[in-house]
């Protein structure tokens, strides 16, 4: 970026400033001690910026973030660490650094880790990287647009750098381009900043880092596409805490801003031989969790603690997989791991969902579906080795025998009132099903029947075979009570919408409904001479109603005329 001295400079002052810079300007009243060992610093792991495992890395460190004085130090891999090359220093910005991004216009130079792929100045010195020979129509672009941060040639516009101009002045003689706002470390921002060089020609600048033309020369010839230059202020990029240089958890850091990101400084050394091989390191604001299998995650927040209530990797979740996800339903968010996901949304909190009560979940359209988001993480414990989960619509239960399904609403509240799966219906077997006006949901012990106009209620035991597989529902429709017992001889009867089911221990379940009911009933039903039926209602000769019973039957001929047989003379009048 622009090279410019401060307008209010003299020669003579600029002279002063330059004979001063030699011993290093007064320190700020907060600087802290200048790091003079970055190579070995960044050996020991105790670098806040990750350095990719790169095989050249340059470091320019100022004693504070208002400083524009650094110190400038170049690194090459050597062994499982690094060794120091060379040392000298520079400037930065008029400004000093900026705590992680800047943006035009600031004076600051931007502090991380960027890669160095591209240089410019007079003629190539034999460098590795991609290299443009300026020339009188060379620019770099600050204009708004297509060109903005990159090289090209051509009349330029009033915020394009003239690069002839300014390598005529002795500062781009040889220049390093510094992969700030740009491609391949991050996209490019418009008015984010532009044209940040590490450059020839020691100047405090609108951002670049400056040095003697000898020293950027040697970088250039030695730097590799994708070797690295560390800067900023030394407490923003140096910790006393340690990491492996080369590992997996320093690279996600630093890709998520190192100490300007959202994790914070770190907190803790790495910590290795976890499960699977796994480690991790605690930062300010989470950590970052790494394992052979899955990677390296950042850890934080609320779905952190929810991890935690599981057990970490230890527990039935294991690793992370992945980063949070947000764009959920009311600003949802989720992260997955080996064993399941968490999730967590405004006002409800994070809970893991995972097995088959996740999957269960799933098929119901997780937190879009009926059931909202999970309120409990799951519990264990219940009858048969089951286990439930508690959701913003209902529940989600599982048993080993009965599988997972979800209960919801009125059903479930007619549920509740059997004693959940300690009860008569035991646990569900089927989700809910649609049938007629209502749906019902099949249990172990029977099913439960719900439609507007009936409410819900449970159908147990033999009753519950015949509506789900007899065809009782057909010809009773909806239940409008429970099961009643009590009859002569062990007999139970259901009031349902359109006629009973009834039942004797001899007789089995049978539908009494309509003019074969009424003519029952005149019979004085299962305590007349005719007991209890022993079919359901069938078409008899000449389109006649039937139906059969303990001691006869009972007929109603097309025409309406009824004819019993087997009962007493006057039996039930």
């Amino acid at each position: 970026m622009k090279p410019v001295l401060r307008a209010s400079l003299s020669l003579l002052g600029a002279a002063a400033l330059a004979a001063a810079s030699l011993v290093g300007p007064a320190p700020d009243a907060e600087a802290s001690p200048q790091v003079y060992n970055p190579c070995t610093r960044l050996s020991a792991g105790q670098v806040r910026f990750s350095a990719y495992g790169a095989h050249r890395v340059t470091f320019a460190t100022a004693a504070s973030r208002s400083s524009d004085t650094v110190t400038i130090t170049g690194c090459v891999r050597s062994g499982a660490g690094y060794a120091q090359e060379w040392q000298d220093w520079g400037y930065v910005g008029q400004k000093g650094f900026a705590a992680g991004s800047t943006w035009e216009d600031t004076w600051k130079s931007p502090s991380g880790s960027f890669s160095i792929t591209e240089a410019l100045g007079r003629r190539n010195p034999g460098t590795a990287l991609q290299y443009h020979t300026v020339n009188p129509r060379s620019r770099w672009g600050g204009e708004r647009g297509a060109t903005y941060n990159q090289y090209f040639e051509g009349a330029g516009g009033e915020s394009d750098e003239n690069l002839w101009y300014y390598m005529n002045q002795g500062y781009y003689e040889q220049a390093a381009v510094i992969n700030y706002n740009r491609r391949p470390d991050m996209p490019t921002v418009q008015g984010a900043s532009f044209a940040i060089f590490f450059h020839a020609g020691r100047v405090p600048s609108a951002g670049c880092v400056s040095t003697s033309l000898p020293r950027v020369t040697r970088l250039l010839q030695t730097n590799r596409p994708g070797d690295r230059i560390i800067m900023g202020a030394v407490d923003d990029v140096f910790t006393p805490y340690s990491s492996n240089p080369f590992g997996a958890i320093s690279a996600k850091y630093g890709s998520a801003g190192g100490t300007f990101g959202p994790l914070g400084a770190p907190a803790s050394d790495e910590v290795g031989a976890r499960r699977d091989g796994g480690a991790y390191q605690i930062f300010r604001n989470g950590a970052i969790n790494w394992s052979p299998r899955t990677g390296a995650h950042i850890s934080q927040g609320a779905i952190r603690s929810a991890w935690a209530r599981n057990g970490f990797e230890d527990g039935p979740l294991g690793y992370p997989t992945s980063e949070e996800v947000g764009g959920l339903r009311r600003g949802g968010v989720y992260q997955t791991y080996q064993g399941g996901a968490i999730v967590w949304a405004p006002g409800v909190g994070a809970y893991a969902t995972r097995g088959a009560i996740r999957s269960a979940y799933a098929a119901a359209g997780f937190e879009g579906g009926p059931l909202g988001y999970a309120v409990s993480d799951e519990t264990g414990g219940l009858r048969d080795g089951g286990a439930f989960q508690l959701f913003q619509g209902g529940a989600v239960y599982w048993s080993p025998a009965a599988g997972a399904h979800p209960s919801l609403g009125a059903i479930r509240t007619a549920w509740a009132r059997t004693g959940y799966e300690a009860g008569p219906l035991g646990y569900p077997t089927s989700d809910e099903l649609r049938v007629g006006t209502g749906v019902y949901q099949r249990y172990q012990g029977g099913a439960l029947y719900w439609s507007p106009a009936t409410g819900a209620h449970a159908v147990v035991g033999d009753f519950a075979a015949a509506m789900t597989t007899g065809g009782a529902f057909a010809a009773v429709g909806f239940p409008v009570g429970d099961q009643v017992a009590g009859l002569v001889r062990g007999g139970a009867y259901q009031s349902f919408q359109n006629g009973l089911l009834i039942a004797s221990p001899s007789t089995g379940v049978h539908v009494s409904a309509g003019p074969l009911r009424t003519a029952w009933g005149r019979t004085d039903f299962e305590r007349g001479p005719l007991g209890y039926p022993t079919s359901d209602p069938y078409s008899g000769p000449g389109g006649a109603l039937v139906q059969d019973y303990e001691h006869g039957r009972i007929a109603i001929a097309a025409g309406g005329a009824v004819t019993i047989t087997g009962s007493q003379p006057g039996a039930g009048a």
